[in-house]
């Protein structure tokens, strides 16, 4: 006989289980770290980089061999408020046991590493263990721990919007947005010239708009001390006339310089390496000048200098100019620093000076000097290293020089570029630069003379055209094709050098959109098109309230709508920019429900002609098409006026049926019948 458990026996029993799961889970003690010496346990956790793991301890004192061998333990950590789920909790170490468990055992993690992420003061650490039944037990749980990471080596920084300056820099009516890192903590605490600004609690201060000392404070919470409260600062200023100037150390502009002045030498008085620097000699900017400082040269260095300082991309200002004055001479023109020399040339080199009488000239081969060359110019025909050098009769005495080294080629290399004419529809291809080849593989650009030495010719998709100048003409997009040049030297000795190639998209400017359907059917969609290119740029817009508004991500020849509007595309290619005309999209109308299918033939005014809505009435793109029952067209026009049937029927609205088909720019949208009743 089977006895029944009844519900005293059961509720007895459930509760002795909950009661037994209570007193286990309460025998594993609330875990906490140490470090190294497991006796000196913290329920907190400050970690920098010197000191990136912890290690942590529990005790079992619940009965011996109730967590047997094959026991997981699991040291886990909640999210930052405390709350331990699937998605939130991070296991920090684990271990299985190799043996049973007994009373007092020290349940030893670790050591492990913090995650670098963590941040708060409500922690919570607990034990978890799974015995090899897969039965779960929780032990006491240790809330409220303050748990924060951060790199005391890096520390906190404070910058602006160009994050490697030494300082911010705001331009007139704008402003900036401060930011300190690390990021993610809590709470930051603000000042402004040592008072703290309430309410910027945030890791950014925005709209800053005027000029001091701002510092932040990032509160650590319980860590404060370990970390040492620290801080970072940085100064805000106003960039403009007055903050960026030349520094002339005190002396009144105008400076002046001899030649070979060793302290030669212009600065800007913000020195940031972080900023980006530009000097200019009487508005024109000077080529590779782009320090704080810059160093003059010997010779035409006289005028009116200015530096740009770039201290952000919103933020710029040109200094006032400073005025330099040459104390003495220059040397005025001079060839270039590098030479090619072709078969059977022979190179003049030539300088101009200012230098006053009594000042002498000597030229110089590979440091030697050439005997009789003491006048302004001399020829060669031989590859080396030539100097001048000017000795002035002024007041500083100076010895200018300029050198030239002058090379043998071993091969060419010619560069073709192009200008397109986008309102005309043509380009001209020209040869932009012939280079010399040295022995040591750098490329010297010849002289527009030596061209002479060269024959030309150019080439269409590998194919000689004919012509052998040094420009070539596309005359239209029937000539888009790709170009190259090919050089030869007359006197033969070398092989023919072809150029880059050149490909030409001239722009079609009449390229239009083409849709397919035409209208958007109900819960449909169009398809705009143009001819697709792959050297084309394609960005589609939107006209709305007489905007263009520019389609964001849509950059194919082919655009899909499902709303009416006006649409165009924006073709580019190369400097050319072309839009196409405004393609008009509208919505399929819902025809079903305006076009009549009965007509009364009975002349009382009502129902008696076949109307269609103003749409499809009066217009040049829609053609009605009216047939008989045996097919035979009975009305066929565009432009159709209500009341033009059955008034223009062609068999007199005799038959009792016909059949109608509407098209809209040769698109059938809509087809029929019309009963005639009488």
């Amino acid at each position: 006989m089977k006895k029944k458990l009844n519900l005293s026996s059961l509720a007895f029993v459930l509760l002795f289980c909950m009661l037994s799961y209570k007193m286990v889970a309460q025998t594993i003690s609330k875990p906490q770290f140490y470090i190294n010496d497991i006796s000196n346990t913290a329920e907190i956790a400050c970690v920098n980089q010197n000191t990136p793991n912890r290690s942590a301890v529990a005790e079992y004192n619940g009965p011996s061999g109730f967590f047997g061998i094959g026991t997981s333990f699991m040291l886990e950590l909640s999210d930052a408020d405390g709350v331990f789920s699937d998605t939130t909790t991070t296991e920090l170490a684990s271990f299985t046991a190799e043996f049973p468990i007994t009373p007092a055992f020290k349940l030893d993690f670790g050591p492990f590493t913090i995650p670098i992420e963590l941040r708060g003061e409500n922690f919570s650490l607990r034990v978890r263990a799974v015995k090899t039944d897969s039965s779960e037990f929780i032990g006491d749980i240790n809330t409220n721990i303050p748990i924060y990471y951060f790199d005391t080596s890096v520390g906190v920084t404070l910058s602006g919007p160009n994050p490697d300056a030494n300082n911010v820099a705001i331009c007139q009516g704008e402003s900036v947005t401060l930011t300190a890192r690390p990021e993610g903590f809590a709470e930051y605490v603000w000042r402004f010239n040592g008072n703290i600004l309430a309410g910027e609690t945030g890791s950014t201060l925005e709209n800053v708009t005027q000029e001091g000392n701002y510092s932040v404070q990032i509160n650590f919470g319980s860590c404060n001390p370990f970390y040492d409260f620290d801080s970072a600062s940085t100064d805000v200023f106003y960039l403009n006339k007055t903050t960026a100037f030349i520094d002339t150390g005190g002396i009144t502009p105008p400076l002046e310089f001899c030649p070979q002045q060793v302290d030669k030498l212009l600065s800007c008085n913000i020195k940031d390496d972080a900023y980006t620097y530009q000097w200019f000699l009487d508005g024109v900017a000077i080529e590779g000048a782009n320090s704080f400082i810059y160093l003059l040269p010997d010779s035409n260095f006289a005028g009116n200098y200015t530096v740009q300082v770039d201290a952000s991309d919103l933020c710029t200002e040109i200094s006032n100019p400073v005025e330099v004055i040459n104390l003495g001479s220059d040397i005025l023109t001079r060839p270039p620093p590098e030479m090619i020399l072709m078969p059977t040339e022979i190179i003049t080199l030539a300088i101009t000076t200012n230098a006053p009488d009594g000042s002498t000239i000597q030229w110089f081969e590979n440091g030697n000097p050439i005997t009789g060359a003491t006048g302004l110019s001399i020829t060669t025909s031989s590859p080396g290293v030539y100097r001048v050098d000017v000795t002035t009769n002024d007041v500083c005495n100076s010895v200018l020089q300029s050198e030239t080294e002058i090379f043998i080629p071993t091969d060419f290399k010619p560069v073709i570029a192009s200008v397109i004419d986008c309102d005309a529809s043509v380009a001209t291809i020209a040869l932009e630069n012939l280079f010399g080849i040295t022995p040591g593989n750098v490329e010297v650009p010849l002289t527009p003379e030596q061209y002479d030495f060269f024959s030309f010719e150019w080439f269409k998709s590998g194919q000689t055209t004919g012509e052998t100048g040094t420009t070539y003409a596309v005359n239209g997009i029937d000539e888009n094709d790709v170009y190259t040049l090919e050089v030869s030297v007359k006197s033969g000795g070398f092989q023919p050098d072809v150029s880059n190639e050149l490909t030409i998209e001239i722009l079609e400017d009449s390229i239009e959109i083409t849709a397919d359907p035409e209208t958007i059917p109900f819960n449909g969609s169009v398809t705009l098109s143009v001819p697709q290119n792959a050297n084309y740029i394609y960005e589609w817009f939107r006209v709305v309230d007489g905007e263009n508004t520019s389609i964001e991500g849509e950059t194919t020849n082919q655009l899909v709508v499902q709303e009416a509007g006006d649409y165009f595309v924006r073709i580019t290619s190369g400097e050319c920019v072309y839009d196409t005309p405004i393609k008009e999209i509208r919505n399929e109308i819902a025809l079903s429900s305006f076009i009549p299918n009965v007509v009364t033939i009975d002349g009382n005014g009502v129902n008696d002609s076949w109307n269609l809505p103003d749409e499809l009435t009066n217009s040049q793109e829609v053609e009605i098409t009216i047939y008989d029952s045996r097919g035979k067209v009975d009305l066929q026009k565009t432009n159709f006026q209500n009341g033009d049937w059955p008034e223009n029927s062609g068999s007199s609205a005799k038959d009792g049926i016909y059949y109608f088909v509407i098209t809209k720019n040769n698109s059938v949208i809509r087809k029929g019948s019309i009963t005639v009743m009488r």
